[in-house]
């Protein structure tokens, strides 16, 4: 049972106090990640035309280069938390190597199969080996989402 936030006054400041939740009504929450393809009826995102959002190419350039910072342990993952989804976030944390360097920037390639989405490849030069980032930006919500990202 959820009970209702109450007041708390400090030294003349009122605050509010969170709502208690007991044990037994705590459970798993689906979200869109969590559905397997299946639609949320309470949550459903709202897909953005692309002329209605920031500069697309400029925030995909600037989003790998903080993913790239995030593995490299350089950048706290929380910063990007707003801006990728579950599973790109999932991707980050088991992707970070405090010790790695990040390497050389190499092209950019930016494609917009679709008015709602678009596909991003970054090549990557490190001393070793030559590797590429992809990446995959929906308009989803008002914002650009991060659905997919992977190093190859």
């Amino acid at each position: 049972m959820i009970t209702t936030p109450t007041l708390s006054t400090h030294h003349g400041l009122i605050f509010r106090v969170a709502p208690s939740i007991r044990q037994t009504e705590l459970g798993f929450i689906p979200t869109p990640d969590d559905l397997d393809g299946e639609i949320d009826r309470t949550f459903n995102r709202e897909p953005t035309i692309i002329a209605d959002l920031p500069d697309g190419d400029l925030w995909a350039q600037r989003f790998v280069i903080l993913a790239l910072e995030v593995m490299g342990g350089v950048r706290p993952i929380a910063q990007l938390s707003r801006w990728c989804s579950r599973k790109v976030f999932t991707y980050l944390i088991e992707n970070t190597h405090p010790k790695k360097s990040i390497p050389k920037l190499g092209k950019l390639h930016i494609s917009k199969p679709t008015e709602e989405c678009m596909e991003v490849v970054l090549l990557l030069h490190s001393p070793v080996r030559k590797r590429a980032l992809m990446a995959r930006f929906d308009a989803l919500d008002g914002r650009w989402l991060c659905t997919c990202l992977q190093i190859l």
